[in-house]
């Protein structure tokens, strides 16, 4: 079925959008020159996140669990809002918006940036294949029944090319949480050491952020 999709996909990658200055700032601020934005595409696709995924609810001890409310059930189901093929983001038309860096009222939309994130890493993984061995297979391969390949333990010693490459994108998200609300937390200066192994992480520009969450407690959040 996945392979389907990705040949599908594929033929739907002439059209797309580029990135906005926010959101390839976004990426230059957490990949650098590792990853080139000029080529990315985005594109509204209805293929994306047909069918519904099941899997253990997380526990919440990262930044991404905690900006929602707590689970109430030991499962939870899903679908899939982003597929990455090469330099082209698929994404299902009730998540793909304008501008997943930027709110027109100037805000960060956390989460939309975080989920750009995650997406702009399946990128950077295909750009630096060489390091990464990298390929859209291998990644599928990754998400298979009763298997969350989005699941990573935060307090882990590993070097970053040891993650899973759904854990590594996953990483990537929680640095982007980190970073905007907690960035002196001990978990973020963590985090910024892993990336720095094989790309260029910086601190993002301060300023007003939305949380997709009211109820979130922000406060020492990456502690």
């Amino acid at each position: 079925m996945r392979r389907t999709l990705a040949l599908l996909l594929l033929l739907l990658a002439a059209c797309g959008r580029p990135l906005t200055p926010h959101e390839a700032d976004l990426a230059q601020r957490l990949f650098g020159e590792s990853l080139d934005p000029v080529p990315v595409r985005l594109h509204d696709t209805s293929l994306v996140g047909l069918t519904e995924h099941r899997f253990a609810t997380r526990p919440r001890t990262t930044c991404r669990e905690r900006l929602g409310p707590p689970p109430t059930a030991p499962y939870e189901t899903g679908r899939i809002a982003g597929v990455a093929l090469g330099n082209h983001l698929h994404i299902r038309p009730d998540v793909f918006r304008p501008d997943f860096a930027r709110r027109a009222d100037g805000a960060l939309p956390l989460a939309a940036a975080m989920f750009l994130a995650h997406e702009l890493t399946h990128v950077w993984q295909w750009q630096n294949r060489r390091l990464t061995g990298y390929s859209p297979l291998r990644v599928g391969a990754e998400h298979r029944p009763g298997v969350d390949p989005y699941l990573f333990d935060p307090a882990t010693n590993a070097h970053f090319l040891d993650y899973g490459y759904e854990q590594q994108a996953s990483l990537v998200e929680e640095y982007v949480c980190c970073m905007a609300l907690d960035p002196d937390g001990a978990r973020t200066t963590r985090l910024h050491t892993l990336l720095s192994q094989v790309m260029e992480p910086r601190d993002l520009p301060r300023g007003p952020i939305s949380l997709p969450w009211n109820g979130a407690e922000t406060r020492g959040i990456c502690g």
